[in-house]
């Protein structure tokens, strides 16, 4: 499984009540991976949450993950869970 992993790259990003996570991948496992990754946590649906794809072309593109609007500071946990279920150790 770290094979995959290790490519993945993590930037975040925040200001005030809004906060994105974007994770960028090289192929199409790493791309599934981050998805499921994504679906088997939860947040309440309380929160206005944004999740996308870009695709860049050649199997390379990011997932971005974006809470709008977060008064209760829901994105940090969920970012952390996310990041620690895909083995990412930092994020920039």
């Amino acid at each position: 499984m770290p094979d995959i992993l290790d490519a993945i790259t993590a930037i975040h990003s925040h200001e005030e009540r809004y906060e994105k996570l974007e994770l960028f991948y090289k192929n199409e496992r790493e791309r599934q991976k981050i998805l499921d990754s994504i679906d088997a946590l939860h947040h309440r649906d309380e929160c206005d949450v944004e999740i996308s794809t870009v695709d860049e072309g050649n199997g390379r593109g990011f997932v971005s993950v974006e809470f709008h609007d977060d008064y209760d500071k829901e994105a940090g946990p969920f970012f952390d869970a996310l990041i620690k279920k895909l083995g990412i150790d930092h994020c920039d």
